[in-house]
């Protein structure tokens, strides 16, 4: 699965900063996914590309019990699409990988990761499952240009038709934090599946990689399903902590800022304890 990121803005290798991989050198990491390999096919003042290819080990995964689901004699368990499609192991290996550039801070070059950046991103072989067009309704709300190339099934074969994968390519001006957190919230729920077990901390990941773009997505109850698995109990949190009515629905006066603050307690704490592990990353 590969990933490219291009930048040209003024000085734009300068981009290697905010992601913190030099562009002189192909780096390699071994990661819970696989191994993601990290390079730049271009590092110029005009255009600087970042990508990122993901080789995934099948049967690796399948032995390991955090990755477990269904059956483990299952045919399905060792043949399938996860080794080829830019799904949620993709969208944990962006959170590995970029983990400095996705909070959005950079001590060397501040500016520039505040700043909105003239990007194109594109992801192959995308899976989009039951909804026509839906990487489009994902990413235009957010300001992105999109084009979906679908992929056929057989290209030898025409009358086959059309793949539920599509190539991805997204141009627009934006952060490359909020670009970075936005494909590591909406790869997965393209996808509609995850390679792991859903558990409660998924919660606090979606409202910390979607602040600042998720509540007000048009979309917003569609995104918090399908990231959450359809885990009903879990998409209510996550609802009740994006929406401020409903996180004050019923209570008034010190009643109401009690329970605003109550809500709002797991996603803060997961929030400083990102930070304090982003601290003693940088200092290592």
């Amino acid at each position: 699965m590969l990933v490219t990121i291009t930048s040209t803005a003024p000085s734009a290798a300068d981009l290697g900063h905010l992601v913190r991989k030099h562009p002189a050198r192909a780096q390699s990491f071994d990661l819970s996914v696989g191994r993601a390999h990290v390079f730049y096919p271009e590092a110029t003042d005009e255009r600087c590309t970042i990508a990122l290819l993901l080789e995934v080990d099948a049967i690796a995964l399948v032995r390991q019990k955090r990755f477990g689901g269904g059956d483990s004699a299952s045919l399905s368990q060792y043949v399938n699409d996860r080794p080829y499609a830019s799904s949620s192991m993709v969208a944990v290996a962006i959170g590995q990988v970029f983990r400095s550039a996705m909070t959005g801070r950079s001590d060397s070059h501040p500016e520039l990761a505040a700043a909105a950046l003239p990007l194109t991103i594109t992801v192959a072989a995308v899976p989009s499952r039951g909804l026509e067009q839906l990487a489009t309704r994902l990413f235009s709300p957010l300001g992105w240009t999109v084009v979906e190339r679908a992929i056929p099934l057989d290209p030898t074969v025409p009358a086959w038709g059309d793949s539920r994968y599509v190539d991805l390519e997204l141009t627009g001006h934006l952060r490359l934090a909020d670009a970075l957190r936005q494909l590591y919230v909406l790869l997965p729920v393209l996808d509609d599946a995850k390679h792991y077990w859903v558990s409660d901390d998924e919660v606090g990941k979606l409202l910390r990689a979607g602040e600042g773009w998720l509540a007000d997505h048009p979309d917003r109850d569609l995104i918090a399903k399908r990231y959450l698995a359809h885990q009903s109990r879990m998409v209510t949190d996550a609802q009740s902590q994006l929406d401020p009515e409903a996180r004050t629905d019923g209570a008034d006066g010190d009643d109401a800022a009690t329970a605003s603050q109550t809500k709002r307690a797991p996603a803060l704490a997961g929030l400083r304890a990102e930070a304090v592990l982003q601290a003693l990353a940088d200092v290592r």
